[in-house]
C-alpha cells in the first residue's frame, strides 16, 4: 500500500499521542514523525518531506499560523489540516488564505478527522492518477471531493439517541445560547447529564460554545447550534 506520510506539530504529548492513533487507524496514512513546535517542525520537513502536516496554532516559539506562512514561502507541496482549539475568525481566515486544507476545531470527534482524512485521500488520487490534463467536471469533481465531509454518527457510550434529540430539538428552538443548567431544566435530565450531550454536539462541529462572563462569579458555559 502506498501510504500518505503525516507529521503531528502539537506540543501536548497526550494530545499528539491521540492524533497519531487517529490518523494511523485511516486506511493510506502513517505518522512518520511527531514534533512539538513551529521551528522543529520546519526543521523536519527540511529533512524528511511528508505530504501532510497536522497542525495545532497555539505552539511555542514559532506558532501554528506561523509556520503555515513559512511552509508557503518555502515552496512546500506539503498539505495542512490545522487542528486547534483557537475558534477566532481572523486566525481561521489566515489559515485558509494561507492553504490550509481543512480547519478542525478541538475538541473534536474522531470521525470528524477521519473524514477530513479521507477526503484528502481523495483529492491527492484524483490528483495523482489518470491523464496530466483536466477539464472543468474534473476539476468540479476535484472541489466536491475536497469539500465533502460524509461524516456517520455514532454516539459514544453512554449518550442516548432519545436524550441528544431532546437537547438538539430545545436548541433549534430558542433563538440564544443555553447553559447546561437550562438545558437541564427545559428537558429534566441532570446538569451533568445536559453537559455531555452539549459537550457531545461541540465535538461533533454540530454546535458552538461560549463562555459568558459574570460580574461576580465564574464564566458561564453557553451553548448553540451551528445553523
Amino acid at each position: 500500500m502506498d501510504y500518505i506520510d503525516v507529521l503531528v506539530v502539537e506540543d501536548d504529548p497526550m494530545v499528539a499521542d491521540i492524533h497519531q492513533n487517529y490518523v494511523n487507524s485511516v486506511d493510506g496514512f502513517r505518522v512518520v514523525g511527531m514534533v512539538d513546535n513551529g521551528l522543529k517542525a520546519l526543521d523536519f520537513l527540511r529533512k524528511r518531506p511528508v505530504r501532510l502536516v497536522i497542525l495545532d496554532i497555539f505552539l511555542p516559539g514559532l506558532d501554528g499560523l506561523g509556520a503555515l506562512e513559512r511552509i508557503r514561502e518555502s515552496g512546500s507541496n506539503v498539505d495542512v489540516i490545522i487542528i486547534s482549539a483557537s475558534r477566532d475568525k481572523a486566525t481561521v481566515n489566515k489559515t485558509l488564505q494561507a492553504g490550509a486544507f481543512d480547519y478542525i476545531v478541538k475538541p473534536f470527534a474522531f470521525d470528524r478527522m477521519k473524514a477530513a482524512l479521507q477526503a484528502f485521500r481523495q483529492v491527492v488520487h484524483r490528483l495523482t492518477e489518470g491523464p496530466n490534463q483536466v477539464d472543468q467536471q474534473d476539476i468540479d469533481n476535484l472541489l466536491l471531493a475536497r469539500n465533502k465531509k460524509n461524516i456517520q454518527t455514532v454516539l459514544p457510550k453512554g449518550l442516548n439517541p432519545n436524550v441528544l434529540e431532546k437537547v438538539e430539538a430545545l436548541l433549534t428552538k430558542v433563538d440564544k445560547p443555553l447553559s447546561s443548567v437550562e438545558t437541564a431544566e427545559a428537558i429534566g435530565v441532570s446538569r451533568i447529564t445536559a453537559r455531555r450531550y452539549l459537550e457531545y454536539l461541540v465535538a461533533s462541529d454540530k454546535a458552538v460554545m461560549e463562555r459568558e462572563y459574570q460580574e461576580v462569579g465564574r464564566p458561564i458555559n453557553k451553548y448553540e447550534l451551528i445553523r
